[in-house]
């Protein structure tokens, strides 16, 4: 019998075979939206993307369009980012959409991906290189449109929270051709200057188009190689730029920024006035026990009467000195009876004690003879006797 798999099988084959091949995955399509339905409870995008030949069906879930900035429409030339796949129950592919933008946009939403990609491999948005705020700064600056609403938040703040900071501005065009140049002078002449603590560099919100000076490769270098810490204040919170990915610290808001690069000296002085009282309770604290240990120290009698204390410490004085004079004489006894005995046995040893008793030593040229072979008859001797030397002349010898 021949083989053969089941129609589930062979779906489920061909959707392994387009997930595996990478050409088909986080592919750009462009093409015109038909179809257009959104599903209100599920809150999924249906639609057919079409050219002038062909069409293919699109979904896109919930999870992936919320963050849409316009809602798709009939007739609208979009450029997609999304994978094939293939829908088993009806055994047809279809596009899973992760994203889409107008094509005027997407066009240059693609080439922003590439120059962000071409930076990450850089290093430019690597965290290890980012600076840390200083905690107090004393002066501040400001990189962006002198008429725009963002630098009157910026300077509102900053006399709201530290009145006492002084703010240097330099002026640049936030958008247009001339806004990338600009930003990026104003942000080096800050660092030149020298007395700046933290740079803000910023602006309002506005379109994709109106943002793209702060997504130039000459502002992010700008923002890289500053030596100054700079946040970053582009746009409202759902809009990222790479010159929020390479700053140091990225603000929400140019209000945020501001708050985020002065600190209130409101809460500061409260938190100084806690701490000060705390302080105050601890020393008074500590004094008060230092005062009751005092008190307990002055009460013993050593500062009442100070004499007796002395009194009985030379008595104790007295009574070490007779114990170590006792000590001392016994010592001393016990070496001179030592002493006394090694004299007697020394004594006893003694040459002259022998003669004493009856002995002599005879020598010959004040040599001691010690054996009769030494001598021959007629060898004149000297006997060596307690009392005195006699002369002897040997006539005989007899070996016993």
């Amino acid at each position: 019998m021949q083989d053969f798999i089941t129609v589930s099988a062979l779906n489920e084959y061909i959707g392994a075979l387009l997930e595996a091949d990478p050409i088909l995955q986080g592919i750009w399509v462009k093409g015109e939206i038909s179809g257009f339905r959104l599903y209100q409870q599920s809150g999924h995008m249906y639609f057919t993307l079409k050219d002038g030949e062909a069409a293919v069906s699109c979904v896109m879930f919930r999870s992936r369009n919320q963050n849409l900035k316009f809602m798709p429409e009939d007739g609208m030339e979009v450029l997609l980012l999304g994978s094939v796949a293939i829908f088993s129950k009806q055994g047809k592919y279809q596009l899973y959409v992760d994203n889409i933008h107008p094509f005027g946009a997407g066009e240059l939403y693609l080439q922003l991906e590439k120059l962000k990609k071409e930076l990450e491999r850089q290093g430019y948005f690597a965290l290890e290189k980012k600076k840390p705020l200083p905690e107090m700064a004393s002066c501040v600056g400001v990189v962006t449109s002198r008429d725009g609403a963002a630098l009157r938040d910026i300077l509102k703040v900053i006399k709201q929270r530290s009145p006492s900071t002084e703010v240097i501005i330099v002026h640049s065009s936030v958008q247009g051709l001339d806004a990338p140049r600009e930003l990026a002078a104003g942000i080096r002449t800050l660092n030149a200057y020298g007395r700046i603590d933290v740079i803000i560099v910023g602006r309002g919100g506005g379109s994709f188009e109106d943002l793209m000076a702060f997504n130039s490769r000459e502002v992010v270098e700008a923002v890289y190689e500053s030596v100054i810490p700079v946040i970053s204040a582009v746009g409202h919170e759902v809009d990222v730029s790479l010159a929020d990915l390479v700053a140091d610290v990225r603000a929400a808001t140019p209000t945020q920024a501001a708050q985020l690069a002065v600190p209130d000296r409101t809460v500061l002085q409260n938190q100084l006035t806690a701490m000060t009282r705390q302080l105050t309770r601890a020393i008074q604290k500590n004094l008060s026990r230092r005062g009751e240990t005092l008190d307990y120290l002055m009460m013993r009698r050593i500062w009442r009467d100070p004499q007796e204390l002395l009194d009985k410490r030379y008595m104790e004085l007295q009574h070490v000195s007779q114990r170590l004079t006792q000590a001392m004489q016994k010592c001393l006894e016990g070496r001179q009876h030592a002493l006394a005995m090694a004299a007697a046995r020394l004594d006893n040893l003694s040459p002259l004690r022998v003669m004493s008793r009856g002995y002599a030593i005879l020598t010959q040229h004040g040599n001691i003879i010690k054996s009769i072979d030494e001598v021959s008859r007629g060898t004149q001797l000297t006997a060596r006797i307690s009392d005195g030397r006699l002369l002897l002349e040997v006539k005989e010898k007899e070996k016993i």
